[in-house]
């Protein structure tokens, strides 16, 4: 799909009452769900330009407030791209919405860091599992690059052991290159969401981590250990390497003394 013109598909969603899968009852939830209908639909296409601001408030009869509160709702569930005095334009498929709801449960409550931690394990060992069985088939040639980025994270790592935003930088660096090894481009954008989530989780396991460690550089070392078992195409080796290596993080967050004003249970 081109731009939206007003002609085509602009009055087909003028013309409706109500939006196939949703019954708003406020004005801005109506342009809401006309707009995703829009940006959803079987012509949609990413980076695609929506009409102007001022064409779809007349359009939907709305003054330009309520147009543009609907706007930074689409923008916050990951559907469109405002740009400074330009229409939008439709926003590629992403994981916001996961990362949003991740970082404000994170905040309100300490017991779904551990939840959501343990699910960042179940998907990094499922991709562990799936980036060694590509690694041992014919795509093979696909995984270069995410080896070669991996192996550089773990230099950078190895380079400035006692750097906690570099460790942070290249564990999250190494993390991403494996996982886009796995060739599930799902996968990549939901582990992305949970990483950018947990990320000041992962600062506070690198701080005590360099607490108490007798060599810093280990970190290098056990995650070149978890890419040597992915690159040996054997699943189950991939599975188990990644697997201790990630329950050492959780053994951590575990462990944790309770921060004030936190709660251990949600409301």
């Amino acid at each position: 799909m081109g731009s939206a013109s007003p002609g085509t598909q602009g009055e087909g969603l003028a013309g409706r009452s109500q939006p196939r899968h949703a019954r708003p009852n406020s004005l801005t939830s109506q342009v809401v769900a006309f707009v995703e209908e829009l940006c959803v639909g079987p012509d949609a296409r990413p980076g695609s330009q929506l009409p102007s601001e001022k064409e779809l408030a007349e359009r939907f009869g709305v003054s330009r407030v309520v147009l543009r509160e609907a706007l930074r709702t689409l923008e916050a569930k990951g559907l469109i791209h405002r740009r400074q005095g330009k229409p939008a334009v439709i926003a590629s498929p992403n994981a916001l919405p996961v990362e949003n709801f991740v970082a404000l449960s994170v905040l309100r409550d300490r017991r779904a860091l551990m939840e959501f931690t343990e699910i960042r394990k179940a998907l990094e060992v499922h991709g562990a599992r799936l980036a060694a069985q590509r690694i041992a088939g014919p795509e093979e040639e696909q995984t270069r690059e995410d080896i070669a980025r991996a192996r550089q994270a773990i230099a950078d790592m190895r380079a400035a052991p006692l750097d906690v935003p570099n460790r942070v930088r290249t564990d999250f660096a190494f993390h991403q290159a494996l996982i886009s090894a796995s060739g599930n481009r799902s996968l990549t954008q939901i582990l992305d969401a949970l990483e950018r989530s947990l990320a000041d989780s992962r600062e506070q396991s690198h701080r005590r981590f360099l607490a108490t460690a007798q060599d810093p550089a280990v970190s290098a070392t056990e995650h070149e250990e978890v890419l040597e078992a992915v690159l040996s195409g054997d699943p189950a080796r991939a599975v188990a390497a990644m697997e201790e290596h990630l329950q050492v993080t959780l053994r951590e967050i575990e462990t944790r003394p309770k921060a004030e004003g936190t709660r251990e249970d949600p409301a």
